[in-house]
């Protein structure tokens, strides 16, 4: 465009200097003898300005250009007196066509340029926009794939972990991580005794009230599927009391059950402060973890509860003589290295053999339970408590001297004799015989702890039965 109207400036100016050489040409023909030569250079001069002013300003220029020639031409013959110069006009004619046949292929190239220009940058804009496209969906893409591989990584961590806190931390840990998103993470598993939920892990939330869950986690746990709620506010499905409790806490939350083998076991959310934090991407990513953590818990619940059974005795609930020994040693060592205080106490069952033979095997069995569950229900957090073999049950007394332990199981012996057994509509008293022994007074290693209170225990039963010996 600034080419073409330095072009347009060009011709204007040349017009009048053509003139102005014209005008020149004129003096001297008419100062001296008519000259041919100088009219026909006249003429070319005039010719050269009708094609530029063609050029130059277009049709209006090209025709007001020939028009000034032709009479400044026709001037220059009446006042110089060469009659030829009409004749050279015609050539006006030709210089005029000339201009506009080139005005023409001027207009036709500068649109054949223009609608290349124009084809070219809409073929740049739709390759700008498809490249744009492109981008966004490689970094959707790329997105995509660390989300899927932090995924992977999830499942990987959670195939190795085996106990449930382990569990619980992996899948709010790698939720955080794989959702990259602000607000608490929440994992909440189902209580089977109660049936109830009960926090189990946690993420960015120093306190949490809830420790049971609210109202959206039971929602979600009655329902058994996901949901988003990006303002809860503007949320009618849950009581307005709920609503404006939460409104402080939080503003939008997704949430997803825990469904293994057809049961919810527990509830994975997130929540933020700020409204449509989370999208439908964000769930369906919490949903896939949600998945895998409900197999990872699964598998912890069932490892707690093959670890339980391989130390758990099966009829009394106690633990077995392989974990008590093992425990026995380890926390002798232990209370040695402090200086500590432990008891042992082994028990039998009087007459066992008589109970068995007058009211068969599952007699013996209904005595054995009844006198786990009384020793259980009088014993410490920490006191170990297991069946040893038969009808012999020990007990570990942590922190317990001698004196202590005796007392103990004096309390053991008159509780069993003042709860009798009821076995086939017959009321049955039993009464069993205690040993005693304690570190550091009567030995110093397990092995000659179990002897002492043994030998004593067999003592009890030639005293008599019933009884407790301690010494």
């Amino acid at each position: 465009m600034a080419h073409t109207r330095y072009r347009s400036i060009l011709g204007i100016v040349s017009i009048p200097s053509l003139i102005a050489v014209s005008y020149i040409f004129l003096k001297i023909s008419v100062s001296k003898p008519p000259d041919a030569a100088l009219s026909v250079t006249a003429i070319c001069a005039f010719n050269i300005a009708i094609i530029y002013g063609w050029l130059s300003m277009g049709l209006a220029g090209g025709l007001m250009t020939t028009l000034v020639s032709f009479i400044m031409a026709l001037w220059i013959a009446l006042k110089g007196g060469h009659y030829e110069c009409p004749v050279y006009t015609l050539t006006f004619l030709f210089s005029a066509l000339a201009g506009y046949l080139l005005i023409d292929l001027k207009e036709r190239a500068v649109q054949s340029y223009r609608l290349k220009f124009e084809k070219a940058s809409e073929e740049i804009n739709i390759i700008s926009n498809e490249t744009v496209k492109k981008e966004m969906e490689i970094s959707s893409t790329e997105k995509k794939l660390l989300r899927y591989s932090t995924l992977k990584e999830v499942s990987e961590a959670l195939g190795v972990a085996l106990d449930l806190e382990s569990v619980s931390d992996i899948i709010t840990a790698r939720t955080e991580r794989t959702l990259d998103k602000p607000g608490r993470v929440l994992l909440y598993l189902v209580d089977a005794a109660r049936q109830e939920l009960a926090l189990s892990s946690s993420r960015n939330s120093e306190k949490i009230k809830e420790k049971r869950g609210d109202f959206f986690d039971r929602w979600v746990l009655k329902h058994r599927k996901p949901f988003i709620i990006e303002d809860i506010s503007k949320d009618f499905r849950f009581p307005a009391g709920e609503i404006e409790e939460a409104r402080g806490v939080f503003l939008s939350l997704i949430a997803t059950p825990l469904v293994a083998e057809n049961k919810v076991t527990g509830i994975l959310r997130m929540d933020s402060l700020s409204e449509s934090e989370y999208s439908q991407e964000d769930l369906r990513l919490l949903d896939i973890i949600s998945d895998l953590g409900a197999v990872a818990v699964q598998n912890a619940l069932l490892y707690s509860k093959t670890q339980e059974l391989a130390i758990t005795d099966s009829l009394t609930g106690l633990s077995v003589r392989r974990y008590f020994l093992e425990r026995f040693r380890k926390d002798l060592q232990r209370v040695a290295r402090v200086k500590g205080k432990l008891s042992l106490i082994i028990l039998d069952v009087d007459h066992f053999k008589d109970y068995n033979d007058r009211y068969g095997h599952a007699a013996g069995d209904l005595i054995l339970r009844h006198i786990s569950r009384t020793i259980r229900s009088m014993m410490k957090e920490d006191d170990i408590v297991a069946r040893y073999g038969g009808e012999e049950i020990v007990i570990l007394l942590f922190g317990t001297g001698k004196k202590e332990a005796a007392a103990n199981a004096e309390a053991i012996r008159k509780a069993m004799e003042k709860h009798p057994l009821v076995l086939r509509r017959q009321m049955i008293d039993i009464t069993v015989s205690i040993g005693v022994s304690s570190f550091p007074d009567d030995a110093a290693v397990e092995e000659d702890l179990i002897k002492a209170a043994d030998e004593r225990l067999y003592r009890a039963k030639a005293g008599g039965r019933n009884r407790v010996c301690a010494d």
